[in-house]
């Protein structure tokens, strides 16, 4: 029996490591749906569970911890699709500060982010799906600020740049085994895909 249900925790784990994923990926506009399948049968596992004896108290530790961030992320999960619903942007996530100059006219449609020499960027898109990317893994964003994310993201743009030559760049935000990274690579030349 211990062998089983170390197994179903396993299974468990793994399911709501891919739940996150990708609600993730919903909430970053990759999916065009919520994942509900993926969450129903999160649900029925655990309803399974509810029925088994677990004689190991390190088994009940991991299964009352499983069933604590499924819970936690469900509730999130919960408010960010109604305020998504209602058109209010996420808790946390910091209004945009006013814009000196209007965003450069030069954005890759494709990419989460783009920046340009000329004028100034807007960059609180980018931030918005870094922050988001990065809720969506369970993270605290409330520490996140604005402006030192412009800072750095300038600062990589200049790296990139002198490595590269390129003008133009596009970044992206990606989840990499389990961390959300901020990509930077030169932009496609114009009219080209």
């Amino acid at each position: 029996m211990p062998d089983t249900i170390e197994n179903e925790l396993a299974v468990l784990e793994r399911g709501l490591t891919a739940l996150r994923v990708e609600y993730e990926r919903f909430f970053t506009g990759d999916l065009k749906k919520p994942p509900v399948q993926t969450k129903r049968r999160i649900e029925d596992l655990f309803r399974r569970l509810e029925d088994v004896h677990v004689e190991r108290a390190a088994d009940r530790f991991r299964l009352q911890n499983l069933q604590g961030r499924f819970s936690s992320l469900t509730e999130l999960w919960e408010k960010r699709l109604l305020q998504r619903e209602q058109g209010k942007p996420a808790p946390g996530r910091p209004a945009p500060p006013p814009r000196e100059e209007p965003p450069a006219p030069e954005r890759d449609a494709k990419a989460s982010g783009s920046v340009s020499r000329k004028g100034r960027v807007d960059l609180m898109p980018i931030f918005e799906r870094f922050c988001d990317a990065r809720r969506a893994l369970g993270e605290d964003v409330s520490r996140l600020k604005y402006e030192r994310f412009e800072e750095l993201l300038k600062k990589q743009a200049a790296e990139i740049r002198k490595a590269t030559g390129a003008s133009r760049l596009v970044f992206e935000v990606l989840t990499v085994e389990g961390r959300v990274r901020l990509v930077g690579r030169p932009a496609a030349p114009k009219g080209k895909p």
